[in-house]
């Protein structure tokens, strides 16, 4: 006989723990089958935040996509998504009931409690046995025996709980976190780099807003005197991103990273050398004769300890003064929004920016940011030139790189 589990919930949004609750389930039951499936209208709670429930099933879907759920034949199946109304759980054990099949249901600590006041328990208690995610975190365990000996006398049901291991993390510790701008990198610790990705491109749970805000609110603190031309930068990065067609996440990216771009500008020369001490980074000859570069690469790495920005974030602010041969999209774009954003009042930023927007009319390609590139270094290697100052390695090695394109 089949031995078929079912585990349901909302998923708003999944994590590592509803995996490893799932992982524990089919291997302490020896089941053959786990069907995983996400509530379209979950009966007894008042789902929060704005995830739909096609949202829902693409974020499982995800979350259950790793190889070791696939070894072990768990499957997320949309049957609650696709019918209409509540989802109750006799309605979903009676879709799975079949002769030569044995229901296994898993339910957490707290259902477990109140599933007598469940829509038709004697349903559910005769189609299944009841797994209780019982864990060593949820007190007496007096309590849970005696509801299962009262389950059992009074519905003839079977109830098994197993000692799964604690599971701290939850949903709505999730959607906390989210709402307080928690840095991308820690989150991507806690679930399925997918799901991750799937919340920041669909804008689900204000998560993107709130990262940002909690981001502006630090710059008075950290660059006090740059503050009206970071946020300039990041609104000019995020009008060239779309033009340019980037992704949600990229320009979630870039939009950190404009904002972050001048972290460390203000930090005195003597500060600056600390930073590289402490990042245990090379000072070449070249650095120490370009002061006004150094805070590109310490901010990089300011960026990366401090506020777990992403590599192609913190990739990007390590060059957006200098540049540097084959650079991203969102390298381009910041440096470029760096340089035409509308607080820059000097006559070869201006000119630049009515060049960018002219052309930009036809779309913003590849092409188009090399060439905007090509004229941002050519500019500046005039304007240090005249001054007679020192021009770094970097900025010439660049700009031969986009002379040749």
């Amino acid at each position: 006989m089949k031995k078929l589990g079912i585990y349901g919930g909302s998923f708003s949004p999944p994590h590592n723990g509803h995996v490893k609750s799932a992982l524990a389930f089919y291997d302490s039951m020896e089941l053959d089958e786990l069907r995983i499936l996400p509530a379209g209208v979950p009966p007894h709670k008042v789902l929060e935040g704005d995830a739909t429930a096609a949202d829902r099933l693409e974020m499982t879907r995800r979350a259950f996509s790793s190889k070791v759920c696939k070894s072990r034949n768990i499957l997320v199946d949309d049957y609650e998504v696709r019918n209409e109304g509540k989802s109750f759980t006799y309605m979903t054990l009676e879709h799975f009931s079949a002769p030569d099949v044995r229901l296994y249901l898993l339910v957490g600590s707290d259902m477990f409690l109140s599933l007598e006041t469940w829509k038709k328990p004697e349903t559910i208690f005769s189609l299944a046995c009841v797994v209780v995610n019982r864990r060593e975190t949820d007190g007496d365990p007096g309590t849970f025996e005696e509801k299962k000996e009262y389950f059992e006398k009074t519905f003839g049901a079977k109830v098994c709980m197993p000692r799964f291991k604690p599971i701290v993390l939850s949903s709505t510790d999730l959607r906390r976190q989210f709402s307080e701008g928690i840095p991308a990198l820690r989150l991507a610790k806690l679930m399925n780099a997918g799901v991750l990705d799937y919340i920041i491109e669909a804008g689900l749970y204000g998560y993107t807003d709130a990262c940002l805000d909690a981001l502006r609110r630090q710059l008075p603190a950290r660059a006090p005197k740059r503050v009206a031309h970071i946020l300039s930068t990041e609104k000019e990065a995020l009008r060239i991103a779309h033009l340019a067609g980037l992704s949600e996440k990229e320009t979630f990216i870039l939009r950190k990273a404009a904002l972050l771009h001048d972290i460390t500008h203000e930090a005195s020369y003597e500060e600056q050398l600390g930073l590289f001490k402490k990042y245990r980074m090379d000072l070449s000859e070249a650095d120490r004769n370009s002061p006004t570069i150094l805070h590109q690469f310490t901010g990089a790495c300011v960026a990366r300890d401090v506020f777990d920005l992403e590599k192609e974030g913190c990739e990007a602010i390590a060059c957006h003064t200098t540049g540097k041969p084959d650079m991203t999209m969102i390298d381009m774009i910041l440096c470029l929004a760096d340089y035409i954003e509308k607080t820059r009042a000097y006559p070869d930023c201006i000119a630049l920016r009515r060049y960018f927007y002219d052309k930009a009319q036809s779309g913003v390609t590849r092409q188009l940011l090399s060439d905007c590139m090509r004229r941002y270094l050519e500019s500046t290697v005039a304007h240090l030139t005249e001054k007679g100052c020192f021009i770094h390695p970097q900025t010439l090695e660049t700009l031969a790189y986009f002379e040749k394109l």
